[in-house]
């Protein structure tokens, strides 16, 4: 049971700099912010601290958004342009390969794991978050779609190779009991009292392998025998 209430948004204030002087002090102010965000989390965070850390004054944060929800928009919003621009290159990487199942599948689920490993400090205060507010929640499960999708399509490009049936949805399965195991390591969302638990190379390494053999082994098929 959530201890705060959720919250809903109506459209947001945020008030684009038009002059580079103005562009660079609110860069310096989404920089702050974002610092803070993930040493002190949500609840830490004050535009106070923000102008204190940015070098501008409260005056001029209030000229560019309504308050601390828009803030957090605006630092949502580059957060997610700069991870999504992540998971675009670890994706073009992987494509690029042209790589059979076999070793297809262990290095996707190894680039996954070290994707959301180096950008975990910045998502871990937004899935926090996300579970008090439903607009920062809505904007996460939005670029985890794209993340989802992504990885999917990649595999997929071997789905001739893919005994397991129906295709799509078995590695619809491999990414999503991998995404929950790394989140539970790194401590995103709700996993935070598990994170760090065993060893990384081998949870991923572990991983590759459980998903490659679930892939190769046909619908009905026992391991046993």
């Amino acid at each position: 049971m959530m201890t705060r209430g959720v919250r809903t948004r109506a459209a947001q204030g945020i008030r684009t700099p038009r002059q580079e002087r103005s562009r660079q002090s609110f860069e310096r102010v989404l920089d702050a912010a974002t610092e803070l965000l993930m040493e002190v989390g949500y609840d830490g965070l004050t535009l106070a601290g923000v102008s204190a850390r940015a070098g501008v004054s409260t005056g001029s944060i209030y000229g560019r958004i309504r308050g601390k929800d828009d803030l957090l928009t605006a630092v949502q919003a580059r957060i997610l342009e700069r991870t999504e621009a992540g998971q675009d290159a670890m994706l073009a990487r992987l494509q690029a390969g042209e790589l059979p199942l076999d070793t297809l599948v262990p290095r996707a689920v190894d680039a996954l794991g070290d994707f959301m490993q180096e950008y975990a400090g910045l998502l871990r205060p937004l899935m926090a978050q996300a579970m008090a507010d439903i607009a920062v929640a809505g904007r996460g499960k939005a670029s985890y779609g794209k993340l989802r999708d992504g990885w999917i399509a990649v595999i997929l490009s071997r789905r001739d190779d893919i005994a397991q049936r129906p295709a799509d949805a078995a590695v619809l399965g491999c990414f999503r009991i991998a995404y929950a195991a790394f989140a539970r390591y790194l401590g995103l969302g709700s996993s935070m009292e598990s994170a760090g638990e065993g060893d990384w190379a081998a949870l991923k390494r572990n991983l590759g392998v459980m998903c490659l053999a679930f892939l190769k082994t046909p619908a009905g098929e026992s391991s046993e025998g």
